[in-house]
């Protein structure tokens, strides 16, 4: 993994509303500098930031960066903002790996008006790259903004509790969930049962 070295995801969003770059699945295409047009495939990576409900890290985890195949091949799942491990859990800052002269190009183009949001007015912040050596220092990580939560009013008023056959109080009955909203919910619980069983 020479020449590599990882860019969160926080930091590939701003390039991309700076007009920097465009970033569709895995590739970065460049928009400007001396690499205008040059695309880069980045690998999806994660950096351990802390761990979750346990003490000590028995798989040496922290401060490193491992690509998302390796951690398959360890045996890990990646969750979101997590990884679980064996019976611990990390918190992790989502990204990728990328060679050197891509972050570098990417981090020294112009910011291009034409494809810049409306939000992003502010110059941007210093690429949050980590080498993956040890000994290095990892810079701070910045995190993304996050969006308030849609408000969402119901279609109709919920049946009484006569109509349902159920107890008051008791969740209404729930209709089948699409396919990847069903894998998700069930990979929250059992983060959400995993968390709470060593918390406990």
């Amino acid at each position: 993994m020479a020449g590599l070295l990882f860019v969160s995801q926080a930091m590939i969003d701003s390039w991309a509303d700076q007009g920097r770059i465009d970033f569709v699945g895995n590739v970065m295409t460049l928009h400007s500098g001396e690499g205008r047009g040059r695309s880069y495939a980045l690998d999806p990576a994660v950096r351990f930031l802390a761990l979750l409900g346990a003490e000590t890290d028995p798989h040496q985890l922290l401060k490193k960066v491992k690509s998302v195949a390796q951690l398959r091949e360890l045996g890990a799942e990646v969750i979101d903002a997590s990884v679980v491990h064996g019976d611990v859990a990390y918190e992790v800052e989502p990204g990728y790996l990328a060679e050197v002269s891509a972050l570098q190009a990417a981090a020294t183009a112009k910011v291009d008006p034409a494809r810049a949001g409306a939000t992003r007015a502010a110059p941007p912040a210093p690429p949050q790259a980590a080498a993956l050596r040890p000994g290095i220092p990892v810079a701070p990580r910045v995190a993304p903004p996050v969006p308030p939560p849609p408000v969402r009013a119901p279609a109709q008023p919920p049946p009484a509790p006569a109509a349902t056959g159920k107890a008051p109080g008791a969740p209404p009955p729930a209709g089948p969930l699409p396919a990847n909203l069903e894998g998700r919910r069930k990979e929250a619980e059992e983060l959400a049962r995993f968390l709470l069983d060593k918390l406990s």
